[in-house]
């Protein structure tokens, strides 16, 4: 168990949640569909991870309120991925970024967000223009930064002391 803990500790294994392709510490089902099962068996561990997977469900839940509070502000859905949409409002408000716009489609990073005549394009820009001032949007988005950084906090300071103690007792 010593040398399961110990790798645990130096590769925390990850989970990435869907549509903001965001980290997390692996949650119990994570764990347990892993090599690192095992360590379900330490009950302060496992009781730690409960807050993971508390944490996890409201974050997701944020993110499916990011999702539908973008389609209620964007008029034409057709050719639109509203997932992409969502991935790249996130990361331009909370990190930064810009938009490439072709002549027939709008790119953020590798993602596709719309295809689509030049006039479709600048129309659907000036409602990602708007959604990216909007103040609700502005504050989901930061509830789930805030949300991801607790999380990993949580990992540091109460998954990773739970281990070194029950490491000790080994």
């Amino acid at each position: 168990m010593y040398e399961l803990i110990s790798e645990y500790l130096k590769y925390p294994p990850y989970e990435v949640l869907p549509i903001l392709e965001l980290r997390i510490p692996c949650s119990t089902q994570c764990i347990f569909n892993s090599k690192f099962k095992q360590l379900l068996e330490i009950e302060e561990f496992r009781s730690q991870l409960e807050v993971v997977d508390s944490l996890k469900d409201l974050i997701n839940y944020k993110i499916e309120n990011l999702v539908d509070e973008i389609s209620v502000r964007i008029s034409n859905k057709k050719n639109l991925d509203i997932n992409s949409l969502a991935y790249s409002i996130y990361k331009i408000i909370e990190f930064g970024g810009d938009y490439q716009i072709g002549y027939d489609n709008i790119v953020f990073e590798d993602k596709k967000i719309f295809a689509g005549s030049f006039n479709e394009i600048m129309r659907l820009n000036k409602e990602i223009e708007k959604i990216l001032t909007d103040k609700d949007v502005r504050s989901l988005c930061d509830e789930i930064k805030y949300l991801v950084e607790s999380l990993w906090e949580h990992f540091d300071k109460n998954i990773r002391r739970s281990l070194n103690e029950s490491q000790s007792r080994t």
